[in-house]
């Protein structure tokens, strides 16, 4: 199963492990892509594992591949019960959400008292460079940087949400290792920006990574809902 994240699935295994999650257990994947973590959840772990996707087309390739439970709608309006999960797998996403705050509450209702929240995302040096804060809420991130956070920064939303972090870690050599990876596989920087966004970006924090003046990690946080 395809993931274009960092760590893969194997950093989605060890999540899994440290949430402890039981068979039968509700697991929703926010920002599920072609679905590849849903159908690693339900086919590993035994639990009901459903995934929601902004993008209809990624789901109906997704289910080309292989059938999953999914529907299409943002995290900002996601379609579920108050309590009704006991975990959030949120993986490369919440970095695209224009307003974090808001999605992290939605999260937190959600959950059962004690489900957890499983977040792996890009994450910005600490302290970011001023000229490359991430944009205001009313204006989408065009890339998982554009609306990166610092992973002090990104550990107090969540908190703040209502959330006690139980695990946080860095995989910073995750993200270099993929992109050692997408330079091999497309052959120089530029070829791999413009597959990863259809575009060789010049702009905002995509394009002061490209140009070398920003060093962005990869970071795991997991949380319980208290």
């Amino acid at each position: 199963m395809r993931t274009n994240r960092p760590g893969g699935l194997d950093l989605t295994r060890k999540a899994a492990e440290s949430c402890g999650f039981e068979p039968g257990e509700k697991v929703l994947d926010a920002g599920c892509g072609f679905g590849a973590t849903v159908r690693f959840l339900t086919r590993e772990k035994g639990v009901q594992a459903v995934g929601v996707d902004a993008g209809s087309l990624r789901l109906v390739q997704g289910q080309e591949e292989g059938g999953f439970s999914a529907v299409a709608a943002a995290l900002e309006a996601l379609p579920f019960r108050p309590g009704v999960f006991d975990g959030i797998f949120c993986e490369c996403v919440l970095s695209l959400v224009p307003d974090k705050n808001a999605c992290l509450e939605a999260f937190f209702r959600l959950l059962k008292p004690g489900g957890r929240l499983v977040l792996a995302d890009l994450v910005l040096p600490d302290p970011a460079h001023p000229a490359h804060m991430a944009p205001p809420a009313c204006n989408p991130p065009v890339t998982c940087l554009d609306g990166a956070m610092t992973l002090d920064a990104l550990a107090m939303a969540v908190a703040k949400a209502g959330f006690e972090i139980f695990c946080r870690e860095d995989h910073t050599p995750l993200l270099k290792q993929m992109a050692c990876e997408m330079v091999f596989e497309h052959g120089s920087m530029d070829a791999f920006w413009q597959h990863l966004t259809c575009d060789v970006i010049n702009t905002g924090l995509a394009g002061a990574c490209r140009q070398g003046k920003l060093k962005p990690g990869y970071a795991m946080i997991i949380a319980r809902r208290v």
